[in-house]
């Protein structure tokens, strides 16, 4: 990691912190404030982690290289990591606003929405198998 990532990332790290700082006490006061204040955090920190798609997205066109037309596995791949994204950031504000179960219906769904998402390339594989074994 380069020394100007690893101060991006010590930035980050820093408005989380102050953050929650700020989100404490004003939590003890009105509870909502806190709320409105770890959700400006949350998103703050993910228009800094949009930046890294551009990078993200050359990688992913270097491995379309590699996948010469068949990449049917690399979309797969995308669409879970994305929904694990997706469903982590949803359910990390919804603790902190105090509603875990909710959290965790959200957590639930995403798990068997990658689930469901990977049967695919599951069945290709059992069907490798079964070719090779006769």
């Amino acid at each position: 990691m380069t020394g100007v990532r690893m101060m991006e990332m010590v930035k980050i790290g820093l408005i989380g912190v102050i953050g929650i700082l700020l989100a404490v006490p004003l939590k003890s006061y009105k509870a909502e404030f806190g709320t409105y204040i770890a959700i400006a955090v949350c998103l703050v920190i993910l228009g800094y982690a949009l930046q890294y798609f551009s990078g993200i997205l050359s990688a992913i066109e270097q491995l379309r290289g590699y996948l010469q037309d068949n990449y049917s596995y690399l979309t797969v791949l995308l669409k879970a990591v994305g929904a694990t994204y997706a469903c982590e950031f949803c359910a990390g504000i919804c603790k902190d606003a105090g509603y875990g179960g909710i959290a965790g219906q959200v957590e639930m769904i995403g798990k068997l929405y990658i689930l469901l998402t990977g049967m695919p390339v599951l069945m290709a594989l059992l069907e490798s198998i079964q070719s090779i074994a006769g």
